[in-house]
């Protein structure tokens, strides 16, 4: 039977060990197929011939007016060096573009992506009426994503575009309506595949703060929802989404506030979760002042009232960003060197995720378009950090768990001999007994107290006093090999309960128990102490307590004691 348990006990270690394993690696699984949808994106050819810059004193005589713009001589044009980009803005992000299709008989639609904080204006044929558009107005087409500003051109001609606020060179393409569709429906199954899982950790997440009010919780969802809300914003998709459409009036500035919070809230949530403060003092106070109190300082500059020109916040931002992101790796990285575990979960969720983000900040802060990796990056990365995250909080409430389970089990056993202390036999005993008498079971006690214990403690010291303690219960335990619930309740005094067992089998269970500790404890530790036991025995019954067993158990014993000692007292139960 002993073979027999250990196997299943192997078996089913090894099945937990496999179930981790893959718990641990659906993060990883989900992170591969985000980025194999990303790669498997549509990619269609841009549709323009070529890009014509134009001179920019010049187009600002000229203004919003397609006949004016035309009129312009030659030398007002300069070829722009790639036909995807509205490359040459002046230092505020202005500009004017002269677009030259590839001949089509079909409609197409002007796609402007990744606009940001940029506003557009659009003269196509046939009538060259002036449309203008930015993600904080209300959208042309409800049925796509903000991911790009779209302008249906319903005729051939050359097509003009002016520009203004813009942070990076824009890109811009001509797609057929079904090739947008297509395009724009792809991303969002991507976006949203992501950010719906971050949305569902989240209320995960708050769901576990309600119940058990730990801070942790609480910074880790609202970093989740920061982290959900810029994305959104900066897409301009939550400009459109009932309950978020106010945010337009904020404008760029509020992307900047969503971004600068969210910084904030990541901070705080890695100081509180990987345990910084106590494991790296200097350095976790160097990361809440350069990614908690710098970045609050500036939230007040920037909602501040004062001048109208904000251009200051971007860099600023950015740079802090970029050194907290550093300290954020730095103290993780030794925080988990000095045995850190829950800063080694947090390593494998940052680091693929500032890699993106501090890659985002580095091109939006020096006019270079994102890529498409960097696009889907930040959101597929926030998700697998939220996934790996999760999977920490969970070995932090197990490894919790596991100190209480620690505690409890030391306030409730003897550090001495091993065995439950009084308030833990005291416990198992009330237990029993409502067992007991809920299935109609026997239920035995005894008593057991070492007899002359005073004396061996006063002719050998207490160090062979405690070693005859020791002995006394492994004998015990030799001699009741179904291992019942045993327990110290004094200083030389243990209780043996014995559930599901009569009084006789009780009785000849105490007579092993005296005769094991008679022959096995003659001598104890090189010392002659020729140890005894007093056995009181009782059965509970139908009026007993755990009170009243111990106290009728203990006078069967002190029988056992007056009767000469080294012996086995057994009392009947109550009788009314």
């Amino acid at each position: 039977m002993a073979s027999l348990r250990r196997w299943r006990w192997s078996r089913g270690g090894r099945a937990a060990s496999a179930a981790a394993r893959v718990a641990s690696a659906r993060p990883y699984a989900w992170l591969i197929a985000c980025l194999l949808m990303v790669v498997c994106l549509p990619v269609a050819a841009n549709g323009l011939q070529r890009i014509d810059r134009i001179d920019p004193e010049q187009a600002a005589q000229a203004g919003a007016d397609a006949t004016r713009l035309a009129a312009l001589p030659s030398t007002a044009f300069e070829p722009a060096p790639s036909a995807t980009q509205l490359s040459g803005a002046d230092a505020r992000g202005r500009g004017w573009w002269r677009l030259h299709p590839v001949p089509s008989g079909d409609d197409r639609v002007l796609l402007v992506y990744h606009p940001y904080s940029a506003r557009l204006t659009v003269l196509a044929p046939p009538d060259y009426r002036a449309r203008r558009a930015s993600i904080f107005q209300p959208p042309a087409r409800i049925a796509h994503s903000q991911r790009a500003l779209a302008f249906d051109i319903d005729a051939p001609g050359p097509i003009w575009i002016g520009v203004e606020d813009a942070r990076y060179p824009l890109q811009v393409a001509l797609r057929s309506p079904r090739e947008y569709a297509v395009e724009d429906h792809a991303h969002v199954r991507v976006l949203w595949l992501a950010l719906g899982l971050l949305i569902g950790v989240a209320l995960v997440v708050l769901m576990f703060w309600s119940r058990l009010r730990e801070r942790v919780y609480l910074l880790f969802a609202a970093s989740l929802t920061s982290q959900l809300l810029y994305v959104l914003c900066s897409y301009g998709d939550a400009y459109v989404l009932p309950g978020l459409h106010w945010l337009a009036r904020f404008g760029v500035e509020g992307i900047w506030f969503v971004a600068t919070s969210s910084t904030i809230l990541t901070v705080l949530f890695l100081l509180e979760f990987a345990q910084l403060r106590p494991r790296v003092p200097w350095l976790s106070r160097a990361l809440l002042l350069v990614g908690g109190w710098l970045p609050g300082l500036l939230l007040v500059a920037l909602v501040w009232p004062g001048p109208s020109d904000r251009s200051w916040f971007p860099p600023l931002g950015n740079l802090l960003l970029l050194v907290a992101n550093a300290l954020a790796i730095l103290s993780l990285a030794v925080a988990w060197w000095r045995g850190g575990r829950h800063a080694g979960f947090v390593l494998i969720a940052w680091v693929p995720l500032v890699t993106v983000s501090t890659a985002r900040a580095v091109q939006l802060g020096s006019g270079v378009p994102l890529a498409p990796w960097l696009e889907y990056g930040l959101p597929v990365m926030e998700a697998f950090a939220a996934l790996v995250l999760v999977l920490g909080l969970a070995d932090r409430m197990l490894a919790f768990r596991r100190e209480r389970d620690v505690a409890q089990n030391d306030a409730q056993h003897d550090a001495l001999t091993g065995v439950l202390n009084r308030a833990g036999i005291e416990r198992e005993l009330r237990s029993v007994i409502v067992t007991a008498r809920r299935q109609r079971l026997p239920l035995s006690v005894l008593f057991l107290d070492l007899d002359h214990f005073k004396r061996i403690n006063d002719n050998f010291g207490h160090a062979v006093g405690d070693a005859c303690l020791r002995a006394v219960v492994a004998a015990i335990r030799n001699a009741d090999t179904d291992g019942h619930p045993l327990g110290r309740i004094g200083g030389e005094e243990f209780l043996l309960l014995l559930p599901a067992h009569h009084r006789r089998h009780a009785r000849d269970t105490a007579e092993a128990i005296r005769l094991e500790v008679e022959t096995s404890c003659r001598e104890v530790d090189g010392a002659a102490v020729e140890l005894t036991l007093s056995i009181g025995v009782v059965d509970c019954g139908a009026g007993d307590d755990a009170a009243s067993l111990i106290r009728r158990a203990d006078e069967a014993m002190y029988e056992a004691k007056h009767a000469g000692r080294n012996r086995v007292v057994v009392v009947d139960g109550p009788t009314g």
